[in-house]
């Protein structure tokens, strides 16, 4: 029979919603743990709700921040949460007992956190108006490292870390890329997201799969890069595999993330009206 039917028919999307959440305020950010067996869901009123995905019931209620809760990041094994806030606080929680374990605090409020994918003891922080903060643990204390910025002092800048936490990936508010080395910290790769483009980049999301990654942008592009085919070019321009808009509204994203397969992208609008409420968009 013919694959690409089959593989037609039985869609690995959802096509309605399941069912809804009440964390009890206006959730703002979510996470699944590694297993998809546990949600964080961080609210605006610096509340985080930990819900069993299974029984639908919240788990733990975590009380640490007194502003919105900006990110959530578990760790690979599931059993420490970090957590970052505009109260410019970074808590590292653990979920079993619920309490904090430690509290980071930096210098302005901090758009995101985000453990290393494969040690606990190294997370990234974004705050914002001050470069990216590499945290390690250097025996019972801990380092923090900015991360290189190729020279140019640039506001808000975003990062995340690759699947394998073998690279940190950097977004400026100029539209500007920067791939950098974890281990020494040294630029590999500095490019634009497109010719003549001075967007601000608003996040930058990798696949659990393969070595893709998306970059949300000011412009309402989504564009989708190859890391191991930007690192294996040489010096030049950097074109996207893949750019998605919605050309009809020229919508605005929110935020953006891969599916658990890597084969589809899901955007939620970042504007909503009372026609579009809750609309999320599937690439």
């Amino acid at each position: 029979m013919n694959l690409e039917l089959l593989q037609t028919v039985d869609q690995s999307y959802p096509e309605h919603s399941d069912g809804i959440l009440d964390s009890g305020s206006e959730a703002l950010t979510s996470a699944f743990n590694r297993r998809g067996t546990l949600l964080a869901v961080g609210c605006n009123d610096g509340r985080i709700a930990v819900w069993d995905f299974m029984t639908r019931g919240i788990a733990r209620m975590l009380n640490g921040h007194i502003h919105p809760i900006t990110s959530l990041s578990w760790n690979r094994s599931g059993h420490k949460l970090l957590s970052s806030s505009t109260d410019w606080n970074v808590l590292l929680w653990d979920i079993a007992s619920g309490e904090i374990d430690l509290r980071f605090r930096f210098p302005s409020p901090v758009l995101k956190a985000q453990f290393h994918p494969r040690n606990t003891n190294i997370f990234l922080v974004c705050p914002i108006k001050n470069t990216p903060v590499l945290v390690r643990r250097e025996e019972d204390d801990y380092r923090h490292i900015p991360l290189p910025t190729d020279g140019e002092p640039q506001l808000n800048i975003v990062a995340s870390f690759d699947r394998r936490g073998q690279h940190i990936v950097s977004g400026s508010s100029k539209g500007k890329v920067l791939v950098i080395d974890t281990s020494s910290l040294e630029i590999l790769k500095s490019f634009k997201i497109g010719s003549g483009t001075t967007s601000a980049i608003k996040c930058i999301e990798f696949a659990r799969r393969g070595s893709n990654f998306l970059v949300n942008s000011a412009d309402r592009v989504i564009r989708v890069f190859d890391i191991d085919d930007i690192l294996g070019e040489e010096d030049g321009e950097v074109e996207a595999l893949q750019r998605l808009q919605d050309l009809v509204n020229r919508t605005q994203w929110k935020t953006c993330t891969f599916s658990g397969d890597g084969e589809f992208i899901v955007a939620g609008l970042a504007f909503s009206t009372v026609a579009c409420l809750h609309s999320v968009y599937t690439f």
